[in-house]
């Protein structure tokens, strides 16, 4: 090639064909739907993963989000979405309370719990499922529960998901009182080998001394194996204990308890505190247990 000769670049090197403005918006948008869908993926899995942590380690005052329809037929068209709460856990089985109200869509559910419904005293049914664990998880797998969140001091999405606790009356200076709140204190630490052993020290004096609440924080530590070997025939006496001071958590407990143990007759714990003088008002369906 001699020097004089003129090197021609194809066109489309030349310069690059400007993009109409049509065309960037066009592509502006894409981009924008892509970003919000990965936004949108990433907030459903982390929902997803926060939902299924909830479910494998159940504590009191969860809220589960249920499809309705998955467990009911008997349903008008326009209920299909209700709201459960964890009132109870007792060992392996966890005792719900649904609410008394139906939604058409998944959000009214969340919205009655911004609009402060769960706090009225009636928003709960009175009847208790007592329901095995596993039962739980199988609901949550089969969509059932689709959506589960915990509280933080018995507060959601800004409001409560219960009455106002009032405080136990009598003061702190109750025989076993001050015990009993040594032993939950401890029975929340995290990180310590020695914790559970001193809070069980505590709800055993706590319980010598005559105290209801401490008496079925025993008896709940026998029932879940926490620093003592399971054991069930303990459980029911601490209960019993309890539940002859007419503290109804003991006595709904023992129910639980006594149907997984061979030689308890409910009936006889029934006779026996009425026997006593404990006026009790109990369903049936209150101690029926479904694994």
């Amino acid at each position: 090639m001699s020097i004089n000769e003129v090197i021609v670049a194809p066109k489309f090197l030349k310069y690059p064909r400007a993009l109409s403005l049509p065309k960037i918006a066009a592509f502006i948008i894409v981009l924008l739907a892509i970003i919000w869908g990965v936004f949108k993926y990433t907030a459903y899995i982390t929902d997803k993963n926060k939902t299924l942590a909830i479910i494998t380690n159940p504590k009191i005052n969860d809220i589960y989000f249920l499809d309705y329809r998955l467990l009911s037929d008997d349903l008008r068209p326009k209920e299909k979405y209700r709201i459960a709460k964890i009132v109870d856990i007792t060992g392996d089985i966890v005792t719900l309370l649904y609410g008394d109200f139906f939604y058409q869509h998944q959000h009214a559910a969340i919205n009655s719990i911004q609009y402060g419904q769960l706090s009225y005293k009636d928003y709960f049914q009175p009847k208790r499922y007592n329901l095995s664990h596993n039962v739980i998880k199988q609901m949550h797998q089969s969509h059932a529960i689709y959506q589960a969140e915990r509280p933080i001091r018995n507060k959601l999405f800004g409001n409560l998901v219960g009455p106002e606790k009032l405080n136990e009356g009598g003061g702190y200076y109750i025989y076993g009182k001050k015990e009993n709140i040594s032993g939950e204190a401890f029975l929340k630490v995290k990180f310590s080998e020695s914790n559970l052993e001193t809070a069980f020290e505590f709800f055993q004096h706590s319980s010598e001394l005559g105290y209801a609440k401490g008496q079925v924080n025993l008896a709940q530590m026998y029932i879940n194996g926490q620093f003592v070997k399971k054991d069930f025939a303990k459980a029911l006496f601490w209960l019993k204990q309890a539940s002859l001071q007419s503290y109804k958590p003991a006595i709904l407990k023992y129910g639980i308890i006594c149907e997984q143990v061979s030689d308890c007759n409910i009936v006889d714990f029934y006779q026996e505190l009425t026997d006593a003088g404990v006026n009790i008002k109990v369903r049936k369906l209150d101690f029926k247990l479904d694994n």
